[in-house]
């Protein structure tokens, strides 16, 4: 009897034991792994930048009992064509960083899926329309496209009236990204595509006239390192309204400046917006719709400023007073992105640029 008691209490323990075990595993299967794609520099702007990201990734990590995988490449559109490339095998879960020209060619590949986070009502109605209002991506930031100088190298006056025949007479000062693999260069392109259809005349016609004279870079990175680098002779780049604000910021130094182009006396700037997308057939897609109201709440938002170097998508997010007193503000120019709208970009995007690849070639 006394065998059989003890025979019992030993199955009992075994099962038990049996139990836990099986339990503790599927706690740490169940711990699943989110992944992200992304340009290699999101976020890294700021003055400590590991924190940054701990707090951005390792905060929803907390949240949501998961691991966040994030992938970089060396631009957005790098990671497009991987997301591209694995579209018969999803791997990733979300992609951030396609703005409002990359997106059309996310969505001609079907890569990316329609999402509404239940905090979309955050998000100021023109800019989710300036970047795609089938919200197949969702905003993030923003910022203008705009003309960096170097102050103390090129003088101020000649650059305040800038107007795409003076910039062409000084286009042996300006250092700009090849557009068919930068996605700045691609917006400076289509900057240029409006002007000159404001003008009157043919696009081309600029960079003709500017052929042998420009310095086309391979990415935004490159052609900074040029304008920075005075021996390059070049103190004219193709970057954003908020770089003299970074300069403030982190070195108090007015020195770099930027500026946009000028028609009829009147600026008009370029908008870029960058979104978030979940990709389609991505592994985890409750997790990755959590992620896009995560990565738009206030909470993540509110780094944006001071380590994108843009501007915040969310409308409770203030701004800091530096970009209040030196960046270009988007709400305040007139759009140029008007004159060319998203569905004649994703018509006409891919014979443009072989069409600027010949003319520059």
């Amino acid at each position: 009897m006394r065998f059989k008691i003890l025979m019992g209490i030993l199955l009992v323990v075994v099962i038990a034991v049996g139990a836990f075990f099986t339990i503790s595993t599927r706690k740490i299967s169940e711990r699943r792994v989110l992944i992200v794609y992304t340009y290699e520099s999101l976020l890294k702007w700021g003055k400590n930048p590991n924190k940054t990201l701990e707090a951005v990734f390792g905060g929803f990590e907390s949240k949501y009992g998961c691991k966040v995988e994030v992938r970089k490449f060396s631009d957005a559109r790098a990671a497009l064509l991987a997301v591209i490339n694995e579209k018969n095998n999803p791997r990733a879960d979300v992609i951030i960083g396609l703005d409002n020209v990359l997106v059309q060619e996310a969505i001609r590949e079907g890569v990316i899926e329609v999402y509404r986070p239940s905090n979309i009502e955050e998000i100021p109605k023109w800019l989710i329309n300036s970047l795609d209002p089938t919200l197949h991506s969702v905003p993030y930031d923003y910022g203008l496209i705009a003309l960096v100088y170097d102050s103390k190298r090129v003088s101020a006056e000649k650059m305040e009236e800038l107007t795409l025949d003076r910039l062409a007479s000084m286009s042996d000062k300006l250092v700009t990204e090849n557009p068919s693999i930068s996605s700045t260069g691609l917006n400076f392109l289509l900057w240029e595509m409006a002007l000159s259809k404001l003008e009157g005349r043919s696009w081309t016609s600029w960079w003709s006239s500017v052929k042998g004279r420009v310095l086309i870079a391979k990415g935004w990175g490159d052609a900074y390192n040029i304008f920075l680098d005075e021996k390059q002779g070049r103190p004219i780049v193709v970057s954003y309204g908020t770089d003299p604000a970074y300069s403030v910021y982190f070195y108090n130094d007015t020195r770099y400046r930027a500026t946009l182009l000028t028609y009829n006396g009147e600026k008009y700037g370029w908008l870029q917006v960058e979104g978030i997308s979940i990709v389609r057939g991505a592994p985890h897609k409750d997790l990755a719709r959590k992620f896009v109201e995560y990565f738009i709440s206030p909470s993540v938002q509110k780094y944006i400023p001071l380590n994108n170097w843009m501007y915040p998508a969310n409308s409770k997010v203030g701004l800091p007073e530096v970009y209040k007193k030196y960046a270009l503000d988007p709400t305040k120019i007139k759009l140029a992105n008007e004159l060319i709208p998203v569905d004649m970009i994703h018509k006409n995007l891919r014979s443009w640029l072989d069409v600027w690849r010949r003319v520059m070639s």
